[in-house]
């Protein structure tokens, strides 16, 4: 059996380990846009300011794919998919190539928007190698001094956070009343806050920019308060908008992304979707174990290994961002509810938050953020019956 991958980012490679894996005999063809082989995105920021080299983010080489037996197509578009004929047009080399199964791993590309001043130099998205190259490009010969980053999501964050090494006055500002609302509430997200400030970042939350000031290049931004801000350089982090515009040029269905089934297959059988760019049930997931989760079932499904049907990814995540450990398990709660417990422990001064939610004696969420390392206790027993006694005495630790 012949699978084609479309894309070598998460979702790509872990559906190509994943064959691997299971069978030495498929033929597999990896194809991507990209000029480099599966690097990591979110050491990106420290690759822009020089902590870590371009051989550092690569987290895959030539070597190991020619051991694997996996041929990789760098630097080639896919511009048409002939479904009937189960045939891929590469672009730049002007060559069919047929396929037995097609597994969509598009990703997803970052939000950009133009703010009323769509041709002002000096404004940027990081998302690849290239990005980072002509921003720190554009920071050296162009003396930047002030930069502004929109959107604190944990890329934002962290791009924040190396940028400071360079001697920049750095503002983070979202649209959301806190940061990182979707993994923290509000008591923890306010700490984290603070220990980013005690970095020197500036934090703005609950603001909205209403317009990117400047003519030629960048000078400012006005917010929708009224308020006028200075700055040399804009970075947009404002998230990611799913990649499908192979998926509408060939008639796959897709919405904000395409639209998959409980087993990751669009309405052509033989077509799948895993990823950033999937849409599952109305919902775009974007996050890192959702791309695990979806690639490894598709590959179980395509091999015939019977895999229990998708419903979804538990949130999940487990990092270390901006120099402090956090992870996020589930979707935080402000408040406890009937038949839950909630036990905490808050040390301010350490910049150290744990909070664990169970109910009827199950590890039903947690966030845990810390300037030491996190007990693995906390995954492990996810969803389990647990003893409050161990689990108060872990949040102690």
């Amino acid at each position: 059996m012949k699978i084609i991958i479309i894309g070598n980012g998460i979702a790509g490679q872990t559906a190509a380990e994943e064959i691997r894996k299971y069978s030495k005999e498929n033929e597999i063809i990896i194809v991507s846009r990209e000029p480099y082989h599966y690097y990591s995105r979110i050491s990106l920021p420290a690759y822009l300011v020089g902590e870590k080299s371009l051989n550092d983010l690569i987290l895959r080489t030539n070597d190991w794919y020619k051991n694997r037996d996996i041929q990789v197509k760098l630097n080639k578009n896919i511009d048409f998919i002939d479904i009937q004929s189960k045939k891929i047009h590469i672009l730049e080399d002007d060559i069919w190539e047929n396929y037995d199964k097609l597994i969509l791993a598009t990703g997803s590309n970052a939000r950009k928007l133009p703010f009323g001043n769509p041709n002002v130099q000096g404004v940027f998205t990081l998302r690849t190698v290239a990005d980072a190259d002509k921003i720190k490009d554009y920071i050296y010969n162009n003396g930047v001094k002030n930069v502004l980053i929109m959107g604190g999501g944990l890329l934002g964050i962290e791009l924040g956070f190396h940028l400071r090494t360079l001697q920049l006055d750095i503002t983070i500002c979202d649209i959301s009343p806190y940061l990182l609302h979707r993994q923290l509430d509000r008591e923890t997200s306010s700490l984290l806050q603070k220990y980013l400030e005690s970095k020197n970042l500036t934090i703005l939350c609950g603001v909205s920019v209403e317009k990117i000031l400047g003519n030629e290049k960048v000078t400012g931004v006005k917010l929708k308060n009224g308020m006028e801000r200075k700055y040399d350089m804009i970075l947009q982090q404002m998230g990611i908008i799913p990649e499908i515009s192979l998926a509408k040029k060939t008639e796959i269905k897709a919405e904000r992304g395409i639209i998959v089934n409980e087993y990751l297959q669009t309405e052509y059988p033989d077509i799948y979707a895993t990823g950033d760019c999937v849409q599952f049930n109305g919902s775009i997931w974007g996050i890192i174990p959702a791309s695990r989760e979806q690639s490894k079932l598709a590959v179980q499904h395509i091999l015939n290994l019977n895999p229990t049907p998708y419903t979804g990814t538990f949130w999940n995540t487990r990092l270390k961002i901006a120099g402090i450990n956090l992870t996020c398990l589930g979707s935080p709660n402000e408040e406890e509810k009937a038949g839950e417990t909630i036990l905490k422990s808050v040390d301010e001064e350490k910049f150290l938050c744990k909070k664990v939610r169970i109910e009827d004696n199950k590890l039903k969420s947690a966030i845990l953020l810390s300037p030491t390392r996190i007990d693995n206790y906390f995954v492990k027993n996810l969803g389990k019956d647990v003893d409050l006694g161990v689990v108060e005495r872990k949040i102690n630790e």
